[in-house]
């Protein structure tokens, strides 16, 4: 059980390190998503798959422990109250900015006509965005990481 406990806390201390500077890049990577729009080429479609895929990642290290090939012993000591507190913290952050996002787009929509998929992207953008900031700052203060 020692084993079990330092296991899921020196995991989630680096879940608190990580996380913030993962969301910097995160960002970067969305710029450069936006200044290249996708086209039907084959590397449009690779980098479609891409963002697919980073998207589904991070939507389940919001949702869930994280570290999925440790063992669930370890992933179920690395969720205690506080660390759930965080993420529904952070989550519902990024639903009301993600909400915002969107009734923003809706207006702007009128004045500025844009693609459908580069308004989705957006709003799930500063959502992922909005909800790995939150829970990297409240889970780092937790650590006491800074």
């Amino acid at each position: 059980m020692s084993n079990s406990v330092e296991a899921a806390d020196a995991l989630s201390q680096r879940r608190a390190r990580m996380t913030i500077p993962f969301t910097l890049i995160f960002l970067i990577q969305q710029a450069a998503f936006f200044s290249n729009p996708l086209d039907t080429r084959a590397v449009s479609l690779v980098r479609l798959g891409g963002w697919t895929a980073l998207a589904l990642v991070i939507l389940g290290g919001l949702t869930t422990a994280g570290f999925w090939w440790k063992p669930k012993e370890v992933r179920a000591l690395m969720e205690d109250e506080t660390t759930r507190a965080h993420r529904a913290d952070a989550l519902s952050l990024a639903f009301v900015l993600a909400m915002i996002t969107g009734i923003g787009l809706f207006v702007l929509q009128v004045f500025v006509p844009m693609e459908t998929r580069v308004a989705i992207h957006l709003i799930l953008s500063v959502g992922f965005a909005a909800a790995l900031l939150r829970f990297g700052v409240l889970e780092r203060r937790a650590h006491k990481l800074g």
